[in-house]
């Protein structure tokens, strides 16, 4: 799946010039982490983040009232405070590829951008759980099967062909590998009128089946 499946296009943005008491309402307003900066074409300019708002805000051990500390937040220009090197990702990369990038930055949200950096959306966090639970099939009842074996050239075919000699629909697959020498495949597949043979003739082939469990669809 690319970025371009999972993204959101309706993304707000703010331009340099605003104020952080701008920033800070429009966060507040859409329960945002992060503002992509843009200018008046669109280009990606900086990101600002609800840690860049704190950290310019009045401490609560100000003697400043309400109204003053806000009217000193809308004298800062958020071009004072932005970050400028932000991360980007293009639109036809792998979600897996963002995933990575924001789990190696500490990051929520990552702006998608084309060849000439201006803005064409956004992927989150919360995007990505999205698409996880799509491509697993957790939606679905089902009986979730975890193999171990070693990690060679052709156990997926082989197991997919057992599976299929059967006429069972496999929903979902999902290779971890252990160590240098050890995968597990865990699969997801629909029981329901083959019964549990499946799981003997897996063992006789020669696999490790280390769990067996029903799992109910969740909505």
């Amino acid at each position: 799946m690319l970025v371009k499946d999972a993204m959101s296009t309706n993304v707000t943005t703010i331009s340099a010039d605003r104020s952080l008491l701008e920033a800070r309402e429009l966060m507040k307003g859409g329960s945002f982490r992060r503002i992509p900066v843009v200018d008046d074409v669109k280009r990606v300019m900086g990101i600002i983040t609800e840690t860049d708002v704190g950290k310019a805000s009045p401490t609560e051990a100000s003697t400043l009232g309400r109204y003053e500390a806000n009217y000193l937040l809308g004298k800062i220009k958020v071009r004072e405070v932005m970050t400028r090197d932000v991360i980007t990702v293009r639109s036809d990369i792998g979600v897996e590829d963002a995933a990575y990038l924001m789990l190696k930055h500490k990051i929520s949200s990552i702006p998608v951008v084309d060849d000439n950096n201006c803005l064409c959306g956004i992927i989150t966090d919360s995007d990505l759980f999205r698409e996880f639970v799509s491509i697993m099939g957790i939606t679905q009842t089902c009986t979730r099967i975890t193999i171990e074996y070693a990690d060679k050239v052709g156990v997926m075919a082989q197991v997919g062909t057992i599976f299929a000699e059967r006429g069972i629909n496999i929903i979902s697959c999902f290779v971890k590998q252990k160590n240098a020498a050890t995968s597990e495949i865990t699969l997801r597949a629909d029981l329901s009128t083959s019964g549990m043979e499946i799981i003997e003739e897996l063992r006789e082939a020669g696999f490790n089946v280390i769990d067996v469990s029903t799992v109910r669809g969740l909505n």
